[in-house]
């Protein structure tokens, strides 16, 4: 864990996850650092004070400020002073902090309380042999002559990809400016152009953009800083001089591309292009590390002079990428990474086109919450438009998951994760990407690391490419993994399947992702009814599921609705159909697909015996109250699986686009401040004097994480007990232990007549007969 390991310690104390040295502090994004406190609005006065703290005072570009603990920790101590004394206000704290990598300055409690009930919150399982680099191919190089290596523009930096017919060439961006790479065969790649471009030595990119009306696709490449020499200027490019015939391609260095209105041309632009998006006919120049924002032009009406539409920019509004989803419940949503803003912002852009009114900024649907010490680099929406996956670049937190379903309320985190080495080496995330249910990060030294997501709550590695520990793929790793920005820094993918790489130092690598290993089978469902009406569903475990999912029918199997998924053990208890015949269908899921088991029916009436086992069969509360998701969070929603064998339905509410939520189906009715324990809660933790549950649990054996441990609810209520015991291995029933005689009596197991089914959640309060609201503060006693 990174981040959230702060909430436990003083504010002032520094990360200790942070970087003891590093060679340059890249997050100034190659400006003045005293331009940078201006547009914060730090007085010059405090710009002189946070200067002298600084490692190295001189120089335009200081890349050297702030890379050491020593001077971080000062800082840090004089940010804190200057707020204290209210001379500066926290979110210029948190912006200074974001910049320059100080950590997390004013963590919330929700954020800790959050952090505390995730499934996933640190570095995750690798499932491969970290000897090997799991389910990824090398294909190829690139050309070792592609460009020339001068001071100050040595770096290679974005990448992008363009097939034509049947050849495919790789867009690589550098100091000197784009190289044209054909790649078709990984085997035998080489170099078609290079066009010289000035500035950009450490941030140049690159997208494209197919203008429907004259059927040609265009490259627009941009730059920021002048490192290299020369202005950092955009560029437009036609690519359709590119050959298209495999079996006639351009001439190594033919150079079939004109200066000129007819080839490439410099646009101007200068420096205005840290990170660039091309989507809908829209041109996006992510400016970064400044209060432009993004900036946002018209490519429909003429591609060769884009047409200035509108600005994201503002306080704490600097954009460093951005990202375009089309037709999100029919919008479609301009994402933005807002840097030292710490947060993501959400805009509704379905009508922005080459008439909107320009300087008029698009409505703003929602945004996540700020996160203390990050910094928000970019971001990447799952296929089914539920999960956001963020990459923080200041090595606070890696990548942080947020459940988007409503946009106008992002719910999060409910996830925190970084690459399986995290504990041991430690790395920065750059840029990721979503291809069905993986997740593709461009990772610095840590290389290009690959995740399972199909479980957003506990996301597994499956494979990984060493371009930078071990450049040559012949095991002598000849460098390490270290905290600096070298290594992976961006990807993209191909038609053809092959990912194109690029390394800040060694360059262009073609690499295949296989598949890790088969979707899974579908799993075997039994169901028991309980004496009490509810039912209880186990299965087999299913080899390489990544999580479960529930559907239940109550019309026989006509329709379905999800009542409880990304469950990891294999049972579950359903309390809500006492009384109902229900239809049960258990999915298993992988990033290779989802199996389905066969329907299993309980009908009221005579309980199943159960069969024989020393104790009740383990069972799974639903991710309503599971450590799956943060306790002052919604539970998580429907996923978009495949049905059995009727299509089940998506949403009781008739929302075909959006989930519903998940029905409240709990095992145990023992909360602790009105939140719901979950079993893995109570065994480690026990029930102390703010918990509370219900008669008819207490003796109850619950299953405690993985290997078959169980333990019993020793005692509930007021006093508190002495927590849960171990249950003996037996074949008697379980003999109820009763709470310490100082505990008030166990409360009825049933609400009071005068209380009627409490809905939404709510739970009943015996002292008065009233609902009481889920999740809200007791506001009189109820035991």
């Amino acid at each position: 864990m990174k981040l959230y390991s702060a909430f436990a310690l003083a504010v002032g104390a520094f990360l200790s996850s942070s970087p003891t040295t590093a060679a340059s502090n890249m997050l100034l994004m190659g400006r003045d650092l005293v331009d940078i406190l201006t547009e914060i609005g730090v007085s010059s006065k405090q710009k002189q004070a946070i200067l002298k703290l600084s490692d190295d005072p001189d120089g335009d570009y200081r890349t050297d400020h702030f890379t050491r603990d020593e001077s971080k920790a000062a800082l840090r101590e004089y940010l804190f002073a200057e707020a204290s004394e209210g001379d500066m206000d926290e979110e210029s704290v948190e912006s200074i902090a974001s910049v320059l990598g100080l950590g997390a300055m004013y963590p919330s409690e929700a954020g800790a309380e959050a952090a505390a009930a995730m499934l996933q919150n640190g570095p995750v399982d690798a499932v491969y042999d970290l000897a090997t680099e799991g389910n990824m191919v090398r294909m190829g190089r690139g050309p070792s002559d592609t460009f020339r290596t001068s001071s100050g523009s040595d770096h290679f930096n974005g990448i992008w990809g363009y097939a034509t017919g049947g050849r495919e060439y790789a867009l690589q961006c550098h100091g000197e400016g784009l190289a044209i790479i054909d790649v078709t065969d990984p085997a035998n790649t080489f170099r078609v152009q290079l066009i010289p471009m000035g500035g950009g030595g450490i941030w140049r990119d690159v997208a494209t953009h197919f203008d429907e009306t004259s059927g040609k696709t265009f490259a627009y490449v941009g730059a920021q800083g002048t490192q290299g020499g020369g202005n950092p200027d955009l560029y437009v490019i036609d690519l359709s001089n590119l050959s298209g015939d495999v079996n006639s391609p351009n001439g190594e260095n033919s150079n079939p591309i004109p200066a000129g209105t007819a080839g490439y041309q410099n646009l101007g632009f200068t420096g205005l292009t840290h990170t660039i998006n091309v989507a809908r006919g829209l041109l996006f120049l992510n400016t970064a590390g400044s209060t432009n924002g993004c900036r946002v032009y018209d490519l429909t009406a003429n591609p060769r002079s884009p047409s200035f539409l509108f600005g994201t920019g503002g306080t704490s509004r600097d954009c460093h990428d951005s990202y375009v989803r089309e037709n999100i419940d029919g919008k479609d949503v301009l994402f933005v990474s807002d840097g030292r803003g710490r947060r993501e912002r959400f805009y509704d852009i379905s009508n922005v086109d080459s008439s909107w009114p320009a300087g008029v900024v698009p409505p703003l649907i929602g945004s996540t919450a700020s996160i203390s010490g990050i910094y928000d680099h970019e971001s990447w929406l799952s296929e089914d438009n539920r999960y956001l996956y963020v990459f923080d670049e200041s090595n606070a937190e890696d990548i942080i998951v947020w459940d988007v379903s409503d946009l106008a309320n992002p719910v999060g985190p409910i996830a925190i994760m970084q690459y399986s080495e995290q504990g041991s080496r430690d790395s920065i995330p750059h840029n990721g990407s979503i291809r069905g249910s993986y997740l593709y990060a461009s990772y610095y030294t840590a290389g290009f690391r690959v995740f399972d997501i199909s479980n957003p709550f506990l996301p597994v590695e499956v494979g990984k490419v060493e371009n930078f520990r071990d450049p040559e793929g012949n095991g002598s790793r000849p460098s390490q993994v270290v905290t600096d920005y070298l290594g992976a820094w961006n990807h993209h993918m191909l038609p053809s399947g092959n990912i194109i790489i690029n390394d800040v130092m060694t360059g262009l690598f073609i690499v295949r992702a296989d598949p890790p290993y088969a979707a899974p089978d579908s799993p075997a469902v039994t169901a028991q009814r309980e004496t009490n009406g509810d039912v209880t569903l186990n299965w087999n475990p299913v080899a390489n599921a990544r999580g479960y999912s529930v559907e239940r029918s109550l019309d026989g199997g006509a329709n379905y609705e999800v009542v409880a998924e990304h469950l990891v053990s294999e049972s579950f208890l359903d309390i809500s159909v006492a009384g109902q015949a229900a239809t049960y269908v258990v999915k298993a899921v992988n990033g290779e697909g989802v199996a389905a088991s066969a329907e299993v029916t309980s009908t009221p009436g005579t309980p199943t015996p159960p069969p024989p086992s020393p104790s009740p069969p383990t069972v799974t509360p639903a991710p309503t109250n599971a450590p799956t998701a943060p306790p002052t969070i919604p539970s998580p929603t429907v996923s978009p699986t495949p049905g059995p064998t009727k299509a089940p339905s998506r949403s009781p509410t008739d929302q075909p686009t959006k989930a519903p939520t998940v029905a409240p189906v709990l095992k145990y009715r023992c909360e602790k401040n009105n939140v719901q324990l979950s079993d893995t809660q109570i065994c480690d933790t026990g029930i102390d004097v703010d918990a509370t549950c219900s008669a008819e649990d207490v003796g109850l054996d619950v299953s405690c994480g993985g290997g078959g441990r169980k333990c019993r609810i020793a005692s509930c209520g007021g006093g508190g007990g002495p927590g849960p015991t171990p249950s003996p291995p037996t074949d008697s029933p379980p003999t109820i232990t009763p709470p310490p005689t100082p505990a008030p009596p166990p409360p009825s197991p049933s609400p009071p007549t005068q209380c009627p089914v409490c809905g939404n959640g709510d739970t009943c309060c015996p002292a008065d007969g009233q609902c009481q609201t889920k999740g809200k503060p007791r506001d009189r006693a109820c035991v």
